[in-house]
């Protein structure tokens, strides 16, 4: 590969959406923007960042302000949350990434309430609606000798009230 060869990845997010226990008096819908990383260089010695969106619109009839819980699985080819991974499309190589809770990177987004999934009080006034949204910080560390083509995944993001 050449100097300025690039390696386009998106990562496309699937929606499950939860709805609370029945007769419940909240009702959230989600509204989520692709990370999409762009071009990958083999050759450089900097991780590649981006970042996309969540909007949570929660609306409340009575009850409690709702306790909203995002939870982002471990994609198709990762064993883990710790372990995500994309496939190249028509391809046999994977290129590790993640996603964060904070910009810097440290915190990774996971699956488990009161760990590593995003959990929020939502102060939504009675017979309303209110939003929140989160950000999801992705990287696709740096130094990954891959092939040239385009690589996905596809993961799972649940909200709870």
């Amino acid at each position: 590969m050449s100097a300025n060869s690039k390696i386009r990845a998106a990562l496309p997010l699937a929606l499950a959406l939860l709805s609370g226990a029945a007769g419940a008096a909240t009702t959230c819908t989600l509204a989520i923007s692709n990370v999409a990383f762009g071009g990958y260089d083999v050759f450089s010695a900097t991780s590649l960042d981006t970042s996309g969106s969540i909007k949570v619109t929660c609306t409340r009839s009575g009850g409690a302000n709702p306790t909203v819980t995002l939870a982002i699985g471990s994609g198709a080819y990762g064993g883990s949350t710790a372990t995500r991974k994309m496939k190249m499309n028509g391809g046999a190589d994977f290129l590790a990434y993640n996603l964060y809770k904070d910009a810097g990177r440290t915190s990774v987004w996971g699956n488990v309430s009161g760990l590593d999934a995003f959990t929020q009080t939502l102060v939504v006034p009675n017979n309303s609606s209110a939003q929140l949204t989160a950000t999801i910080f992705g990287r696709i560390p740096a130094g990954q000798d891959v092939m040239k083509g385009t690589y996905s995944d596809s993961v799972v993001v649940t909200v709870t009230p």
